[in-house]
């Protein structure tokens, strides 16, 4: 017997449902033995943990969407599952069709993953791809996604990265058999960026994305969800609109790439009957995850990037030439001071002023926050925009004097120096 649990009975569907499958009552479906497998497609933490939870207890498998869920009670209703003898899948909770959890969980056991990351929200792949091939800044495009369905009424958890973050740290549990809150996870959004910042990043070759990424090096695992400059043969730089992707590094497979539809009711579809015929198949081919190692307490996680030197892309808007040659100065002196260097200068006719930005390497990127707090305290009339880490390795360009700078008298809008 199936049965459907719904909110509103009398709401026209974009499928034939019979009446009698439909109930607002969730005790009518935990209470029918004839019922062995749960769907959840709810979303949210309540009431969906509650009822996942009274499902499992009661001895049915479950099957989930529900990436949020997931990230911050994920290792207890696995266990709950254990305990019980049942199971709880989730390929549908991260990328859509993509079958990334199926792939670390069953497909990669014979690897050690030294690494994860990728496009993990379709939202903000829209956004900045149009960004970049219109002209148009973000608020634009953010309202043309909402008008087509690809962004809520309110963004904030896909534009400020809470739900790359979700995604990466069910990623991350599986890919290191390990818990870690998402909390934990460093994250930025894609709200402060500017048409010119995607346009200076592609003049030196560079895509910007927003990369959920969990790196183990040395012992460490640093974990963030970011807007990267990716070079241009980056396996994520091609990925575009409302797609997404995956990259995993193992150490003995190498790198492979997954791409596909990241949402939407066809994906999420796809991913739950393929849950589903994975129970019709055999339970005892199912390997159980374990989420019992609190990875916080074995390993670094939060700092471990921003304490090692690395690449990062850093636009500030001055309000004229002066300003720009004032903050070029001070710049320069602080990073050689802190044993970095500035292998790219870049500018643009911004907003009435100029938007000036650096590609930097061999800092620290807490050096670097330290280096701009200090130009914006002394130097009048000038705000930081982003701060960005670049994919790969950036080297010294060629060198240049103080006076270079954006010339008044060309219209052209982009001028790199």
């Amino acid at each position: 017997m199936a049965k459907i649990l719904v909110l509103d009975p009398n709401k026209e569907r974009g499928v034939d449902v019979p009446r009698e499958l439909l109930t607002q009552q969730v005790e009518e479906i935990l209470q029918d033995a004839s019922i062995d497998v749960f769907v959840e497609v709810i979303g949210g933490i309540d009431p969906a943990h509650e009822i996942i939870r009274a499902a499992l207890a009661s001895g049915r498998h479950v099957i989930s969407a529900n990436k949020a869920l997931l990230a911050q009670h994920g290792a207890e209703l696995l266990a709950v599952a254990e305990a019980n003898g049942v199971h709880l899948l989730f390929e549908a909770s991260v990328a859509g069709g993509i079958p990334i959890i199926r792939m670390l969980q069953t497909y990669l056991t014979a690897n050690r993953v030294r690494e994860v990351s990728g496009i993990l929200n379709g939202t903000c792949n829209y956004i900045l791809t149009e960004m970049a091939k219109t002209g148009r800044e973000y608020e634009e495009i953010l309202a043309d996604a909402q008008r087509l369905g690809y962004a809520e009424a309110d963004p904030t958890s896909d534009v400020e990265g809470f739900d790359a973050a979700y995604k990466l740290t069910i990623l991350t549990n599986l890919a290191y058999e390990a818990h870690v809150q998402t909390d934990r996870i460093e994250r930025q959004g894609i709200t402060q960026l500017t048409v010119a910042d995607l346009r200076l990043a592609e003049q030196k070759g560079y895509t910007i994305k927003l990369i959920g990424s969990a790196r183990e090096n040395q012992g460490a695992i640093s974990l963030s969800v970011r807007p990267r400059l990716l070079p241009a043969d980056h396996p994520l730089a091609g990925v575009h609109d409302v797609y997404n992707a995956v990259k995993v590094n193992g150490d003995v497979v190498g790198d492979l790439t997954f791409i596909g539809r990241g949402a939407g009711e066809l994906p999420t579809a796809s991913a739950v009957i393929e849950d589903l015929t994975l129970l019709l198949s055999g339970e005892n081919t199912i390997r159980r995850p374990n989420w019992n190692r609190c990875l916080e307490e074995q390993v670094g996680t939060a700092d471990a990037e921003s304490s090692a030197p690395t690449g990062l892309y850093i636009s500030l808007n001055c309000s004229d030439l002066e300003v720009q040659t004032l903050v070029d100065a001070q710049f320069e002196e602080s990073i050689a001071a802190s044993g970095g260097y500035i292998a790219e200068r870049l500018a643009t006719h911004f907003k009435g002023g100029i938007k000036r930005a650096y590609l930097v390497g061999g800092v620290r990127e807490e050096q670097v926050k330290q280096t701009v707090d200090e130009v914006v305290q002394t130097v009048p009339h000038v705000q930081l925009c982003v701060i960005l880490p670049i994919e790969g390795d950036v080297h010294p360009g060629v060198e240049w004097s103080h006076n270079t700078s954006v010339h008044e008298e060309k219209d052209s809008y982009l001028e790199v120096l």
